[in-house]
């Protein structure tokens, strides 16, 4: 009985700790320069189809199903995808609001392979007038006990990094795509 107590105080020992260091908030941000004016930029990036062109998630798996509402390029049109690769999963982006020419918000909606949302966006800057600097970010504000199992699977297992490398792509995807 004592080591059964012993395991118990120390599970809930281990999670005070998590629950204590775990972030309440997940942000992530990858930037490219692109030698393309802001103008010719930002005209791509508001579109969600064309993201398909560049993303790397989207690049995984070239077979899932796809379905579009709505305009695209205008705020609530939704991208939605159905993928077997869990890397990929089933979800929809909503665009929630546009600053014309300089930034794109979106909230992403994951169903499988678990259910979660949270906000993503793109923002131009003009470097001068033949660079943008394009900045590719996420972010998600969360409450007990979503803070521990984030932290667990970004930090602890590495999927922050993973999700990283994936924006990085994304970002080169796009500049070679603009910029041939």
């Amino acid at each position: 009985m004592k080591i059964f107590l012993g395991v118990v105080a120390g599970f809930f020992l281990v999670l005070a700790i998590l629950t204590a260091i775990a972030p309440k908030e997940f942000k992530l941000e990858s930037e490219i320069i692109i030698n393309k004016p802001k103008a010719e930029v930002f005209g791509h990036l508001k579109f969600l189809k064309n993201h398909e062109q560049w993303n790397a998630w989207s690049k995984k798996d070239p077979a899932m199903k796809k379905e579009f509402k709505g305009t695209d390029g205008t705020v609530g049109f939704i991208s939605a995808w159905e993928s077997a690769n869990q890397e990929v999963g089933t979800a929809e982006q909503e665009i929630t609001k546009i600053v014309e020419g300089e930034r794109l918000d979106t909230i992403i909606r994951f169903k499988k392979p678990f259910e979660g949302a949270f906000d993503s966006y793109v923002t131009t800057k003009s470097v001068n007038e033949d660079q943008t600097k394009v900045l590719l970010g996420m972010h998600d504000t969360m409450s007990f006990p979503m803070t521990v199992i984030s932290f667990i699977v970004n930090v602890c297992l590495g999927n922050q990094q993973k999700i990283k490398a994936n924006m990085d792509e994304s970002l080169t995807n796009f500049k070679t795509l603009l910029e041939r």
